[in-house]
């Protein structure tokens, strides 16, 4: 099963396009884990054990994990293992290096973590993203527009816009259609834009949640081709109320407001 099909499916057989962002804090998680290694690990799985039904992804922020060295990379490798094969799971690791590097860093996420998708930075241009995208059922999604407000002083740049470029390379590279884009939902007039001027790539939507980004826009664009996700992290992770109920409970309220 080719990348698009897999996320379309997991959308499809869920309903809904919510990406529960994997981000243990050590500092935020709840005081019954310990702030180690084995507390993070403890309370990843929780948070997978009572979302897993209900959500088409997840995404793993790896700065999270690699702090922990090699312990992080066995903890990502046993979480990874308890998802169900029909979940799409994305490595957020916004790798992007020249050439021979990439293959190295596409090996190791794509192969040995079994990522479905991991981010790109494309800074370095296409070199950086072709070994990623070599197999049909692997994949990117490309940092185009993202939520943060310091993105704009690279992203609105040029004529036309770093971001309108980036779309364009994008385009062109998606031969096997397993390229996405990164379209933060902080900045809802560009991320329409890029949906109607680029209308088949898949987005990675961030900045829903804390960040308040516009969620009509951001189902607006998925429900375009049927087929994305909205990313929450802090909002479901370190939502308030008492653990585990309060992660169900703001993943099921993200999930109506994402409906397809």
């Amino acid at each position: 099963m080719d990348y698009l099909e897999k996320l379309k499916n997991s959308n499809r057989s869920k309903g809904n396009y919510l990406c529960v962002g994997v981000d243990p804090d050590p500092e935020k998680i709840p005081s019954r884990f310990e702030k180690s290694a084995t507390g993070i690990h403890a309370f990843c799985k929780e948070l997978i054990n009572v979302t897993h039904d209900i959500t088409p992804a997840y995404k793993f922020n790896l700065a999270f994990f690699e702090i922990w060295g090699s312990k992080g990379w066995s903890i990502l490798e046993s979480l990874i293992n308890q998802i169900p094969d029909d979940i799409f799971i994305i490595g957020d690791a916004k790798r992007g290096d020249i050439g021979n590097s990439s293959k190295f860093y596409a090996q190791a996420l794509l192969k040995n973590l079994d990522f479905d998708a991991v981010t790109i930075n494309p800074y370095l241009g296409s070199e950086s993203i072709t070994p990623f995208i070599q197999q049909a059922e692997k994949g990117v999604f490309v940092l185009c527009v993202t939520s943060n407000p310091s993105g704009r002083e690279l992203q609105d740049h040029g004529e036309p816009m770093l971001y309108i470029k980036t779309a364009q390379i994008c385009q062109k590279l998606n031969q096997k259609n397993n390229v996405g884009l990164v379209m933060g939902a902080t900045k809802p007039e560009q991320l329409l834009e890029v949906r109607k001027n680029f209308p088949e790539m898949p987005f990675l939507i961030p900045g829903v949640g804390s960040q308040g980004g516009a969620v009509d826009a951001a189902v607006q664009v998925c429900n375009a081709i049927e087929a994305g996700v909205i990313n929450v992290s802090r909002g479901i992770s370190y939502a308030q109320g008492d653990f585990p109920d309060n992660i169900r409970k703001s993943a099921e309220k993200y999930t109506e407001l994402f409906k397809k």
